[in-house]
């Protein structure tokens, strides 16, 4: 009984060291306008960057998406959808998400957060 437990310890510190980052990580927001209202069933231009070090460190990857929101001004979207988000080293932290959006949809984006 001992050795077997040794061997599934072993089996599980070894499986934990093969595991991955997800290829994607899902994020959701409620868009407000300008004016504090909800931006209902309309297209947003969103950019969204992961930085390295601290909130105004180095970019490491960046995406450009253009969602729709729902009707209650909720938008969902997976980033990582780009060439380099694999390539991110994430015990090289640690990391901030800045996400940038222009409720009408272009690339003007005025609603920023990290």
């Amino acid at each position: 009984m001992k050795r077997i437990s040794t061997l599934l310890a072993g089996f599980l510190i070894v499986a934990s060291l093969f595991a991955q980052m997800p290829e994607r990580i899902s994020y959701q927001a409620v868009i407000r306008d300008s004016n504090n209202q909800l931006v209902n069933n309309q297209q947003v231009g969103m950019r969204i960057s992961i930085i390295r070090g601290s909130a105004d460190g180095m970019v490491v990857y960046s995406e450009t998406l253009a969602p729709e929101t729902n009707g209650n001004g909720l938008v969902s979207i997976e980033i990582g959808g780009e060439a380099g988000f694999a390539s991110i080293d994430w015990s090289d932290g640690p990391y901030f998400l800045k996400t940038e959006t222009d409720p009408s949809g272009g690339t003007s984006y005025t609603i920023t957060g990290t």
